[in-house]
């Protein structure tokens, strides 16, 4: 008879197999529900931070930080990172862009220090060409080890490029590539379009979370500005996991308990999911394909998205 964990490492390898990566590209088990960006040049909002419980924090030194403080940014987020118990929170640090040209000296600053962060964060990331400059620079910290690495895609040329620039990372022996973040605020003035309007970016946000998934890096979804509405952020929040993004940007502490919880499953999805695959292990010992549970026809891309949720949140 089929145990659900054989089901479980058949299901893994076909998925593996039908992809063409190998396992060293899959999803990451990290979870990333909730992404919060803090000022650089801010200790005292980085010290809050470290205190939130949210997954990833991200001591940014792009959007937050006024061109007169970037120095100061730097300075900062080394203090922070080399100080700060962050606790179970992933340490993140977001450089500036390469076409900002601060990025050189960001990165030869904060690879320098003495206490690494957990993950880089590089925005606007727009040809692979610039995936490749990135990882030169990189490689010049002489690091043993390749750095985590979440990139975001912000404009129509970036979202046109992206699998060139995703397997340009993947090419890399400098970086692991692990997530791409959809920057939409940034994408929409591109297009010339409304950021009111949600049909604006359901494009690029399937085709985010598609070359995300189909090259095994998790997808981060856009942030929702209008962090006094919880209700919106909730919706738009279980929205995105629906979509198949595997978490969101946050930029309020406020956002970071609704985040998480609408990119996690509720107790009673995880119990349909092990016993839908629990039913599937007896179906197929009996020889049968196709089967009925609770009344619905299951077949293996059902099984698969049921397999989905207890690889990633099954301790919980």
């Amino acid at each position: 008879m089929l145990t659900s964990s054989l089901v479980s490492r058949v299901i893994i390898m076909t998925s593996s197999i039908h992809r063409g990566l190998s396992s060293s590209m899959s999803i990451p088990p990290r979870r990333r529900r909730a992404l919060l960006y803090m000022p650089g040049d801010d200790l005292r909002k980085i010290t809050k931070a470290a205190s939130l419980d949210v997954d990833l924090a991200v001591l940014d030194c792009e959007d937050a930080v006024a061109v007169s403080r970037k120095g100061d940014a730097r300075t900062t987020i080394k203090m922070a990172l080399e100080t700060l118990d962050f606790g179970g929170t992933e340490r993140g640090v977001r450089v500036n862009s390469v076409s900002s040209g601060l990025i050189e000296d960001d990165i030869t600053s904060i690879l320098g220090g003495s206490t690494l962060p957990d993950v880089l964060m590089v925005p606007k990331v727009d040809t692979p060409e610039e995936a490749v400059y990135i990882s030169e620079l990189v490689s010049k910290s002489g690091l043993a080890s390749p750095v985590p690495l979440i990139f975001q895609t912000e404009s129509a040329l970036g979202l046109v490029n992206l699998r060139e620039i995703i397997l340009a990372l993947q090419r890399s022996t400098a970086l692991r590539a692990e997530a791409v973040v959809f920057g939409a605020d940034d994408y929409v003035s591109d297009i010339r379009g409304s950021r009111d309007d949600i049909m604006a970016v359901v494009y690029a946000r399937q085709k985010v979370v598609t070359l995300a998934r189909a090259y095994g890096l998790q997808p981060i979804d856009r942030v929702y500005i209008e962090y006094k509405d919880t209700e919106g952020l909730r919706a738009e929040s279980e929205q995105g996991f629906g979509f198949g993004f595997t978490g969101k940007q946050c930029i309020h502490p406020g956002q970071i308990q609704i985040v998480q919880q609408a990119f996690s499953p509720s107790p009673s999805q995880m119990e349909h999911a092990r016993a839908l695959i629990a039913a599937f292990s007896e179906n197929q010992a009996a020889g049968k394909g196709a089967f009925s549970f609770r009344g619905k026809m299951i077949d293996r891309p059902t099984l698969l998205q049921a397999q989905n949720l207890v690889d990633m949140f099954g301790e919980t």
